[in-house]
């Protein structure tokens, strides 16, 4: 980040008051763990006055490793410098009263009420600040657009954000990652089990909230199982649960981002390539962006459009979990939270906001918009032989691909949706294993394409868009899309995917982006039952599959792979009646002619972007 700049030294010690209640409007005590600076000869609080960073997690604020990774915690680098920093557990989690509903409207307001608590609290400055990652980020950008204009609340800093809940993670165009959301259910149990009963055994005079022993902890995971296993087993079953509607809407950031721009809140988001959230992190900076210009949220920002500073993306090749290779993620968190709530003008960012470091290369590119400026859309038709190519083949033809439910394993796939903790526990060792680094076991069975080697280098930037024009004789099909970097010795690092379950096609033309000439940039799946439409067995249809997007450099002599298959093991599972409608299937897929199947990709020349 430019221009250069020094955290300050330490000048305090940390303190704690476990346990503090804070009482709701509704009635329901919430209960917060404050750690504040204090005097380094008598430990003592320091007078301040100081900003409060405030966090709100559903993992317990006393989260073990590696929970705590995702959970959050006191940062003492921070308190030392001169912050109070407040965590408080959600209503229904932790040592807090209350229902557990997964980013329900008591959440927003509960979180707007907090940042009135924390301004307020002893040796406080009246101004608030957000930080946390997941769960933690998500909550953020619920509170910053509910606590409306002239709030305390004047920056937030959301690491690994959603935009859209059930598209980033529930479901990849309309198919279940019921293995996910099943996993997620089990650590939030589990979590709400350990977390009580660390409160129990914590050394200290602190109140001690659940007084009810072990029968009160046994109680707060029935009641995250009580909340998770409904939803899953209604996903499988194919009820309301498996489509987009008003579930949902309660988990969707991407409405109230405009709210939050109107509160005029500094946001600095964190993705990563391959986080859980891949999808989101671009689309929140760039509907925040357009909020921010009087422009449409939700569509794609345009070229030469000015950008305010105070809306930031920065994004790596980092798993959700990640020791972000090394970035010192905590002083870029203290940087923006002096600038904006310590005035200190010497802390500011400046240059273009958006900040990327491709897979494959250690370099740093900055760019004002998204999509970004200089990755020009280009075509790639899928053509006979397994070639990608640039140019249409004036014939059709048809490669058969048939159904499968499941198949070998895909390494990078495993590591996104189980968080790259495999990779996170491997590297906080010592050792140097990655997961993700040969795709070549998913291609059996499967279709695949590839475009010839490439002779300069050139940067892969921004949404990537599949489109594929089949018959099948099944009234269901399912088409999931990996791209990989071809090295030259054969080997295939993974990229990228997107996956569609095939009645979901129909788009939401006010969300899909397109360019000029009407080719579909980022498609946007409407998803409700509503909008459910079966395949016709043996008619020709188009399919627009959303490939998650991404950033990577490819090498002189690599080239580009897409493999079509139809499972990504164990994480994608259809509902029963999907399950039933697909099995048997075989698809042709259309290879030049009147209906070519072509991927767009978003390509630069990186001296250029650079």
């Amino acid at each position: 980040m430019s221009p250069e700049w020094t955290p300050p030294p330490a000048q305090y010690g940390v303190g704690v008051r476990r346990n503090v209640a804070v009482e709701m409007s509704d009635g329901v005590v919430l209960r917060a763990d404050v750690h504040y600076p204090t005097v380094l000869e008598t430990g003592l609080p320091a007078a301040g006055p100081f900003p409060v960073l405030l966090s709100l997690t559903p993992y317990g604020k006393l989260a073990p490793p590696p929970a705590a990774q995702i959970g959050g915690g006191p940062t003492p680098r921070l308190i030392r410098r001169g912050y109070i920093e407040a965590m408080v557990d959600v209503r229904g989690t932790g040592a807090s009263g209350g229902s557990f509903e997964m980013f329900g409207p008591d959440q927003a307001r509960d979180g707007a009420e907090l940042v009135t608590w924390a301004s307020t609290l002893p040796n406080a400055n009246g101004r608030v600040g957000m930080f946390g990652i997941s769960y933690l980020a998500i909550n953020q950008l619920f509170t910053a657009a509910a606590v409306g204009p002239d709030s305390p609340l004047k920056a937030i800093f959301p690491v690994m954000a959603a935009n859209d809940f059930y598209r980033d993670v529930a479901a990849m165009g309309g198919a279940p990652h019921l293995v996910a959301v099943r996993g997620y259910g089990a650590v939030y149990a589990m979590l709400n089990v350990i977390n009580p009963a660390l409160e129990f055994v914590t050394p200290g005079g602190h109140p001690r909230p659940r007084s009810g022993g072990l029968a009160a902890v046994r109680q707060r995971g029935r009641d995250q199982r009580n909340y998770f296993w409904p939803l899953i087993g209604e996903v499988r079953s194919g009820g309301d649960a498996a489509y987009d509607g008003p579930l949902w809407d309660r988990m969707r950031p991407d409405p109230v981002l405009p709210a939050i721009a109107a509160n005029k809140v500094a946001v600095f988001l964190v993705g990563g390539w391959h986080d859980a959230f891949q999808r989101g992190a671009p689309l929140n900076y760039a509907a925040l962006q357009n909020a921010c210009s009087g422009r449409p949220a939700s569509g794609p920002m345009q070229p030469g459009q000015p950008p305010v500073d105070r809306i930031r993306l920065m994004m790596g090749p980092w798993y959700h979990v990640s020791d972000f290779d090394g970035l010192k993620m905590q002083d870029l968190q203290l940087r923006w939270f002096d600038y904006w709530l310590k005035d200190d003008a010497a802390a500011e960012i400046s240059g273009p906001p958006f900040s990327f470091q491709p897979i494959g290369d250690r370099r740093w590119y900055h760019t004002r918009e998204y999509p970004i400026p200089g990755a020009t859309p280009t075509r790639f038709y899928l053509s006979q032989g397994g070639r990608l190519q640039a140019d249409a083949p004036p014939e059709q033809s048809s490669a058969t691909l048939r159904y499968r439910s499941r198949g070998p394993m895909s390494g990078r796939s495993l590591e996104q949706w189980s968080l790259g903790l495999g990779s996170f526990v491997t590297t906080s060792a010592g050792g140097r294993t990655r997961h993700d680094q040969d795709n070549r076991r998913v291609q059996r069975g499967a279709l695949t394409y590839t475009t010839e080697a490439f002779e300069s280098p050139v940067l892969l930037a921004g949404p990537i868009a599949l489109r594929i024009h089949a018959t099948a004789d099944t009234t269901e099909t399912l088409w999931v899309a990996h791209l990989d970097d071809v090295a030259p010795e054969g080997g295939c690092r993974p990229l990228t995917q997107g996956a569609l379950l095939g009645s979901h096609r129909e788009l939401d033309p006010e969300r899909t982006w397109y360019l000029p000439d009407g080719t579909v940039l980022r498609p946007h799946h409407l998803s409700t039952r509503s909008a459910m439409r079966p395949v016709e067995p043996g008619q020709p249809t188009g399919y627009d599959i959303e490939i998650f997007p991404t950033a990577a450099m490819i090498v002189p002599g690599h080239r580009l792979r897409l493999t079509l298959t139809t499972y990504d093991f164990p994480h994608l599972v259809p509902t029963a009646p999907a399950r039933h409608a697909l099995a048997g299937g075989t698809y042709q897929v259309h290879q030049g002619g009147a209906t070519p199947s072509f991927l767009l990709l978003p390509l630069a020349d990186p001296g250029v972007l650079g």
